[in-house]
């Protein structure tokens, strides 16, 4: 009796320890489960694709996936690809996300392609601007709908049509944003007579447009408003569909020619010099008039116009007569009047937006001296918004070698600077003034020191300036440019610029258009240089006209700074 009571003490003493044992084990368990469902939960997934398929956008039978992007995973990456498990077009998968980070992550559904493009959701959730991403919500299971931008179309070889009361909504929209919001809507144009182009233009409405076809509508009612900061741009999804299919070469207005400079991609395949007649059948000076007469500019300057259309002349094409899937060219050849014809390649987006958009890119800086008595600087850009200090430092530093060599002359090479940050253009101007002088006409936000005297430098200019401008002389260039010829601060060499004294740049608003997303961009309020008596409509008038002949282009002289030596020469 004895053993049986002693073995069932052991036996139930054993049963204690497995019993606290197998608890403590439990416990951890779900401890640990605790811990992995505080750190991340498993969310499903589920998007409609079904009006993707109906379109064509998305086609699973040739391969397409659809995929997620978001915070969660870097936004890269293809690893969260979903499946059609019901084979209802209902594509779904789970995922594990963390969702106690602290952390509100957003997310797109986007179409891979099979052969690699990408089509992103365009805005699914409309008040989460500018991008509308979707919020990552673990409590919702609902399906989502995949919300594809309709210029995605053109990706498949199909138009991209909007409505008449989808197009008369936006102009309406366009109409009451410029009139409720823009600063001088009526300073070059009367109300009455643009009463008359918006009801004239609205009335054009009758049938469903290409993008393109209402951008075209628009464009006449920006141009007449005399301001180069207010125009409409084509949005993202445009460009997205023909990205590859730009005008391949660079251009040059010289004289009544438009003059073949170079091309976009890695071979010319047509003379430098040659001078283009038609493209695609369509006589270039038809195509350059119809340019002229619906571009933004301050004071409708021709000169600004011009200088843009040399500039961004491909994407100015697309924008108001689309995309092409081949350029066939009709040219002569330099000293030859005999008419040839060559079909060319279209250019990508890419390499055409990395020249026209380069000064974009803090392009360096450079001073030269010539001929051991003049140093030449020239300005491309003030675009060094996120780099004064580096332009600044710069601009101390050259002054500082012009003091110490005793060079007298000074060449300011202003080519192709259409504008950029007022704390570059103020600096520089104070080493050119005679006395301290104010920059600004008033106090604007962070710019208001600028409307108090500019303290001479150290180091400030003495001898004789001589300033090179051309007609993409534009907005902070301009108040520059205005404040030399104000102060009598050396001469002008060139052509007339493309500004006044004043643009319409402050405050400057951007809104989308709510069915075709074109942007419109305008200011509301206006910047003024510190000068009196200077006509707002006049650009600054250069002393010495230089006015490139095709010759001139032909030998690659520069008759700009040949002029600026030639002067400096004479006065010797």
């Amino acid at each position: 009796m004895t053993y049986v009571k002693d073995r069932m003490r052991f036996i139930t003493a054993s049963n204690g320890i497995y019993t606290r044992k197998l608890c403590f084990l439990l416990f951890c368990l779900i401890a640990l489960k605790n811990i992995e469902c505080k750190a991340q939960n498993t969310i499903c997934f589920k998007i409609d694709m079904r009006k993707t398929i109906a379109c064509g956008l998305f086609s699973p039978l040739e391969n397409d996936t659809v995929i997620i992007r978001g915070s969660f995973n870097g936004w890269t990456g293809n690893d969260y690809y979903l499946e059609d498990i019901n084979k209802d077009n209902i594509y779904e998968q789970n995922f594990a996300v963390d969702t106690d980070s602290g952390v509100i992550h957003e997310f797109k559904y986007l179409i891979l392609k099979s052969n690699g493009d990408e089509i992103w959701e365009k805005r699914p959730n409309k008040n989460n601007m500018p991008y509308g991403n979707r919020f990552l919500d673990p409590e919702n299971n609902q399906t989502d709908e995949f919300d594809f931008d309709r210029y995605a179309l053109g990706m498949i070889g199909k138009d991209v049509v909007f409505s008449v009361k989808e197009l008369k909504d936006d102009f309406i929209q366009f109409r009451n944003t410029l009139e409720e919001q823009h600063c001088c809507l009526y300073e070059y144009t009367g109300k009455k007579e643009f009463d008359m182009l918006f009801d004239s233009q609205y009335m054009r409405l009758t049938d469903p447009m290409l993008p393109n076809e209402f951008y075209k509508i628009l464009t006449p009612i920006t141009a007449k408003i005399g301001c180069g900061h207010t125009a409409v741009w084509m949005p993202d999804g445009f460009w997205n569909y023909g990205k590859n299919k730009l005008f391949p070469l660079k251009i040059r207005l010289i004289e009544d020619d438009v003059v073949v400079s170079g091309c976009y991609e890695d071979t010319l395949g047509i003379k430098k010099g040659s001078i283009i007649q038609k493209i695609n059948g369509v006589s270039i000076a038809d195509i350059i008039q119809e340019m002229q007469a619906n571009y933004s500019a301050d004071a409708m300057n021709n000169h600004f116009i011009r200088s843009q259309i040399e500039r961004r002349f491909p994407l100015i094409y697309a924008r108001r007569f689309g995309f092409k899937e081949k350029y066939q060219i009709e040219f002569t050849q330099p000293g030859n009047k005999i008419i040839e014809i060559k079909e060319f390649r279209p250019a990508s987006i890419s390499t055409v937006r990395s020249v026209v958009f380069s000064h974009f890119k803090h392009p360096s800086l450079q001073m030269k001296i010539i001929g051991g008595k003049t140093a030449v600087i020239h300005i491309p850009t003030f675009i060094y918004y996120d780099r004064v200090a580096y332009f600044t430092g710069f601009i101390d530093s050259c002054f500082a070698v012009i003091k110490n060599k005793g060079l007298y002359n000074l060449i300011l090479d202003l080519r192709g600077n259409d504008g950029g940050d007022p704390f570059c253009a103020a600096p520089l101007f104070s080493y050119l003034q005679k006395n301290p002088e104010p920059y600004f006409a008033e106090p604007y936000g962070k710019y208001s020191e600028l409307a108090k005297p500019l303290p001479l430098p150290e180091n400030y200019f003495t001898g004789h300036l001589y300033t090179i401008i051309d007609g993409r002389c534009f907005s902070t260039n301009g108040h520059f440019c205005s404040l030399l010829k104000y102060h009598q601060i050396g001469k002008f060499i060139g052509t007339e610029s493309g500004a006044t004294y004043k643009c319409n740049a402050g405050k400057n608003t951007e809104i989308r258009l709510g069915n075709t997303d074109i942007l419109l961009n305008f200011g509301r309020s206006t910047f003024a240089a510190a000068v009196t008596g200077m006509d707002k409509t006049k650009p600054i008038i250069p002393d010495y006209p230089v006015k490139e002949t095709y010759q001139d282009f032909l030998d690659g002289k520069d008759i700009f700074l040949e002029t600026a030596l030639g002067l400096i020469d004479s006065t010797d």
